[in-house]
């Protein structure tokens, strides 16, 4: 079971692709979506405002994390995090198709992905 978890409230999903669906149909204008599995741990959350995203990877409760990371991208970008405006280094900024692919790993894996690159936190 793949739960995520909005500003709307919590869906349940059986499949990636389910997860995919539904996340491609919401408003992509800018929000914050958490995803995990039937476990807290590990999780992500995926923040996406357009066409642009930033994914965390949460190991654990105990603070092993980790953001992403393109250091080809050079476009500033605020997203709205548990309300608030948050603007990452520029460098934390991945397309929004990078980040459904991470999606699709996470979801297959529950691992950190390996199809981006990451700075740990």
């Amino acid at each position: 079971m793949i739960i995520v978890s909005t500003s709307k409230g919590d869906f349940s999903f059986q499949s990636e692709d389910e997860v995919l669906e539904f996340i491609q149909t919401t408003e992509k204008e800018n929000y914050e979506i958490w995803i995990s599995g039937k476990d807290a741990y590990p999780c992500m959350t995926v923040c996406i405002n357009g066409k642009y995203a930033a994914v965390h990877y949460f190991q654990n409760d105990i603070g092993d994390m980790w953001l992403s990371y393109n250091e080809e991208n050079q476009e500033e970008v605020t997203f709205m995090v548990s309300g608030e405006k948050w603007e990452p280094d520029i460098h934390a900024i991945i397309s929004v198709e990078r980040a459904f692919a991470c999606i699709t790993e996470f979801c297959t894996t529950y691992e950190i992905p390996s199809c981006i690159q990451w700075q740990e936190l």
